[in-house]
């Protein structure tokens, strides 16, 4: 490898990894969870999965959705959905003892599936810019299963955690006395 393409092999990680420090010592904090708020992320993050796949591609091209398309991008979503679903499950909801608020704390299996998206992405990044062209692979069609995959994460983390809340605001409700 040349003194270039270390850099640029590190570099990212050498950015990542306080990133990434201050992120789990955030999320590994009890903070409060607004409910009436949590349809924003996701609906964001859908808004601007859209339009990045049906924007075209670079030189104008456009993007065609054939079945190559499909096969890569139904697999990434249903990733992304699942590893959404089991990060939500992870993070720990509760309602706060004395002002009846919902606080939301991640635990460490959350942190870990974050770094495990983290190195997957930077080590899929930098294997494809190696063996891309050999591969004859579309860089395009990766890149938006990519998009799809983070839409979805968040998303279906979100649900998940909303679903979550829901049912823990309503164990907590003082029952009426009879």
């Amino acid at each position: 490898m040349t003194q270039q393409q270390l850099l640029q092999f590190f570099l990212p990680i050498l950015i990542l990894l306080p990133v990434l420090y201050f992120r789990m010592r955030r999320i590994s904090r009890a903070r409060p969870l607004k409910l009436e708020r949590m349809w924003v992320g996701p609906a964001i993050f859908l808004a601007i999965t859209v339009l990045a796949l049906i924007a075209p591609g670079p030189h104008g091209q456009a993007n065609h959705w054939t079945m190559q398309a499909w096969t890569w991008l139904v697999p990434a979503g249903a990733a992304g959905a699942a590893a959404g679903w089991y990060w939500g499950r992870t993070m720990k909801i509760e309602v706060h003892p004395e002002d009846g608020t919902l606080m939301v704390k991640g635990g460490q299996a959350a942190i870990m599936v974050l770094l495990i998206l983290v190195l997957f992405r930077t080590g899929l990044r930098t294997g494809l810019e190696v063996e891309g062209r050999a591969w004859h692979l579309n860089m395009l069609l990766i890149s938006d299963a990519s998009i799809v995959f983070t839409a979805l994460l968040f998303t279906v983390r979100s649900v998940e955690m909303f679903i979550r809340a829901r049912r823990v605001i309503a164990a907590a409700a003082p029952t009426p006395a009879s």
